[in-house]
């Protein structure tokens, strides 16, 4: 499928400071992208650069064969939904999602059919004439949603659009968000620091990191194999163990403290060089396991056991070296104690080696 999207080396500069620095990407026509990263990352930069509010200082922004790096946000076939909505308050409803219909002189009729048809799409249906102050914060940003899509964008920029609700609603915004997505088939940019927003809603997800690109992938590929210590700490939770790689004849061990931990050859790493490794809790379980590969198996005594519900974090020193497991709990009369003894086993498939 050809690509809607391309960014090529593109920079920004703000005076001496650097935010963005020679991203390249492209996205699928019809595709959910994610760019992801903590505050200051150059994410929302991105985006307002593909929206045309920041001109590159080098690189190009094309959409198909056309380059748009230098065409005004409002000639470009995109629309954006931002943090804060930026709804007209002054406006109603109706007002507000035919805006940009009404900038393209659009007829009235047509406009106001094309209203309710959008209202309906986002299950707000005849409130056309409400104020926007008489709406909650989940229509608010239905209404925004709306506004951006009347226009019919071969590519939609969201800055963050759920930030602003509660927890609950903005679980089910991320379902019904993506679920649109899917159903009107255009290509979606979406910018967040929120992790799990980022799995649950994306088709391929770019993490950055000061201004530049750690890792792309699809959200199994960027949880299940991070190829960086930065991309595993941003994402989800995980043992990070740090250590010596050390060739043994028929593989390679990371010596970590009180932990080897047995990992494939290594080519691009040399005997008694430096080395992460990375295991996520959920892989780790207690006591001995049998599977189809290579299992690793250590013990070591129970330190801390903290119950959060449906699971248990629990804390292991091995060592001087701890490794946290996440434990199912059926019932809690299974739970181990601080203090005894374990054995703590998991698929060597799921140790990461991380390269940067």
């Amino acid at each position: 499928m050809a690509s809607t999207l391309h960014l090529d080396s593109v920079t920004k500069d703000f005076g001496d400071v650097r935010a963005v620095e020679g991203v390249s990407f492209d996205v699928e026509q019809g595709k959910f992208l994610t760019l992801l990263g903590p505050s200051g990352c150059g994410k929302t930069t991105t985006l307002r650069m593909i929206a045309g509010f920041e001109t590159p200082t080098e690189g190009c922004v094309r959409l198909g064969d056309t380059d748009i790096t230098a065409q005004e946000p409002y000639r470009r076939p995109t629309s954006m939904v931002f943090q804060n909505y930026a709804l007209f308050p002054h406006k109603t409803v109706g007002e507000n999602v035919g805006f940009g219909l009404k900038m393209r002189d659009v007829p009235r009729d047509e406009r106001s059919d094309r209203v309710a048809g959008m209202l309906e799409l986002i299950e707000l249906p005849g409130i056309e004439d409400r104020g926007i102050d008489e709406l909650s914060g989940g229509q608010q940003q239905r209404v925004a949603l709306a506004r951006a899509l009347i226009t019919e964008p071969e590519v939609l920029l969201l800055d963050e659009p759920l930030g602003a609700l509660d927890l609950k609603l903005r679980k089910n915004m991320q379902v019904e968000l993506k679920n649109l997505q899917e159903e009107l088939g255009i290509t979606f940019v979406y910018v967040t620091h929120d992790q799990e927003e980022a799995l649950t809603m994306s088709d391929e997800i770019i993490i950055l990191n000061d201004g530049e690109i750690e890792q792309r992938g699809t959200p199994t590929e960027i949880y299940e194999s991070p190829r960086t210590r930065f991309v595993a700490e941003f994402i989800g939770d995980t043992n990070l163990l740090d250590g010596t790689y050390v060739e043994n004849g028929s593989g390679a061990t990371v010596e970590c403290g009180g932990v080897d931990v047995p990992i494939d050859s290594f080519s691009a790493v040399t005997d008694g060089q430096s080395l992460s490794v990375s295991i996520r809790p959920e892989k780790i379980e207690l006591g001995g396991r049998t599977g189809n590969g290579t299992t690793v198996t250590v013990g070591g005594e129970v330190k801390d056991v903290i119950y959060q519900g449906n699971v248990a974090k629990v804390h292991v020193d091995i060592d001087g070296t701890e490794l946290v497991l996440e434990q199912q709990v059926i019932d809690t009369v299974n739970l181990p104690t601080p203090g005894s003894e374990c054995t703590l086993s998991w698929d060597q498939e799921n140790t990461n080696v991380l390269t940067g």
